[in-house]
Formats: structure tokens, C-alpha cells, sequence
């Protein structure tokens, strides 16, 4: 795949009891305020141009003109910027994902973005996905729904359904493994992930502590690290602090394929 596709690709209150004397009413249990907050991140590429020059070669492909041009700048360079929307309300999670490129990039792709939305519903084993969409520039929308009754996940692209698959489990996407996904008290990190146009099984293993400092602020998070294997050799890892379950930092690494790894770092957020 052409590095410029790969980048139009690739653009988570208390519950309170009141306890009253023996003979007196119940209050009613309060309804959780909504809360929106913005994290944005800086997206970097890594790329291993002796990798991706076999990649092209034995694809019978030549290299675009952006390969050139990030050949003689550098192979790690800025080339968009990631801005996360997380919207909670009752037992809702609403997520929007918008990816721009920078100047540089978009000088060969244009000023195309990828957005993506997620929508979720807590239940008693945390946050599962019942929608999902990707858009990648002008392309159609890939959608994803799930009907639990019927333990199916129907795929769309645009308004036309392509085809549905049956599930055997909850199933997550790429935005709520980020925000809601994976936490200390799951006993088992393996998620039903979707993509918007497929099913998939990620399974995750905890590392070590790593130090980050956002904004001035000083952070503990826990890499998560994907298991790979010849049917999935992407990798990805995930830093996450663990109190406030923010992701820091992921990295997405497509070096077998594309001769390319995706850094995003977090920069800021705000409520």
C-alpha cells in the first residue's frame, strides 16, 4: 500500500448511597452528570526506509513522491496532529476521533482527515461497542453495528450493508480499548475488536510502569502490549494511567507491512 493511503487510513460522579434510619423512604440513586473532555496528541511517523523499499519492490510498486521527500528529511518526522472528543453521559460513552494531517503531509494528500466514532454502553463487565464508523478523507463511511440480542455485528459501507457476522462475546473498537478498554480489575484482556469492516481478537499483556510528564504534570502509566502472531504482525502498545484511565501515549507499529510505525503522544487535555 502507498504510504499516502496508509496515512488517509490511519487519520473511554461516584455512585453515592444514602443510608437513612430503618423506618424512613429511599432517596432515589442520582443520576451521573455528563462530563466532555478533549485530549489532543501528536501524531508521529516512523519510517524504516530500507523495509518499506523491499516492500515496494516486491509489491512491483514505486516509490510516491512523498517517500522521497521524507527520504531526504528525516525517518521520523511529525505528520498530524490526533484530537479525541469523550463524552460520557448516564451509562453512555460517545467518542470522536479526528485526525489532520500536518502542512507538510498535507501538501501531498491534501487536507484530508480520518474520523472515526465510537458509541458504547456500560453494563456490569464495563463499556461494549453498539456502533463504530471510520472515514478516511472523501471515501465512504465503514460502519459497524451490534445487535446483542442477536449476537451478530453488521458491517456498512456508506448506507449499503456488505455483511454480518455472528459473535460470541462483547465487542470493543479501537477508541473505547483506548479510554475504557483495558483496566487493572479485567481479569481477562482479550476483546472482540472491530475495525469497522472486520472482526478480530487483540489480546493484551501488561508490562512496566513508565514516568510521562503532559503539560507540566507529572503521570505513572502501564504499557499494554498486543500479542503478535503471523495472522496479525502489527504491533501495538498502550501506556495508560491507571487512576484516571488516560491513554498517554499508543503506538501502532506496521513495519512488516508498510515498513511503518504510528507514535501518538498525548500533548493535552481539558474538560
Amino acid at each position: 500500500m502507498k504510504i499516502k493511503n496508509l496515512l488517509l487510513m490511519l487519520f473511554v460522579y461516584p455512585y453515592l448511597i444514602s443510608t437513612y434510619a430503618k423506618d424512613a423512604p429511599q432517596a432515589p440513586t442520582p443520576t451521573p452528570q455528563p462530563s466532555l473532555t478533549q485530549f489532543n496528541y501528536k501524531l508521529t511517523l516512523i519510517v524504516d526506509f530500507k523495509k518499506r523499499e523491499k516492500i515496494l519492490k516486491a509489491n512491483g510498486e514505486e516509490p510516491t513522491v512523498l517517500d522521497k521527500a521524507i527520504s531526504k528529511l528525516s525517518s521520523e518526522f511529525q505528520a498530524g496532529e490526533v484530537v479525541d472528543i469523550v463524552e460520557k453521559k448516564q451509562n453512555q460513552l460517545k467518542i470522536t476521533s479526528t485526525m489532520s494531517p500536518t502542512s507538510m503531509v498535507s501538501l501531498f494528500i491534501g487536507d484530508k482527515k480520518f474520523r472515526r466514532e465510537s458509541l458504547s454502553v456500560l453494563d456490569k463487565a464495563g463499556y461494549k461497542t453498539y456502533s463504530y464508523y471510520e472515514q478516511r478523507g472523501d471515501s465512504p463511511r465503514s460502519t459497524s453495528l451490534v445487535d446483542y440480542k442477536k449476537m451478530s455485528t453488521s458491517f456498512y459501507v456508506g448506507n449499503k450493508i456488505d455483511r454480518t457476522e455472528k459473535i460470541s462475546s462483547d465487542v470493543s473498537d479501537m477508541l473505547t480499548v483506548l479510554y475504557e478498554g483495558i483496566r487493572p480489575d479485567k481479569k481477562n484482556l482479550e476483546f472482540n475488536f472491530s475495525s469497522s469492516k472486520s472482526l478480530k481478537k487483540l489480546q493484551f499483556s501488561p508490562a512496566e510502569m513508565w514516568d510521562f510528564t503532559v503539560a507540566g504534570v507529572k503521570y505513572k502509566a502501564r504499557r499494554y502490549v498486543k500479542r503478535i502472531d503471523k495472522a496479525d504482525p502489527a504491533s501495538f502498545e498502550i501506556w495508560i494511567e491507571e487512576t484516571k484511565k488516560i491513554p498517554l501515549r499508543y503506538q501502532i507499529g506496521l513495519n512488516e507491512n508498510y515498513g511503518v510505525t504510528m507514535l501518538m503522544e498525548l500533548e493535552s487535555f481539558k474538560p
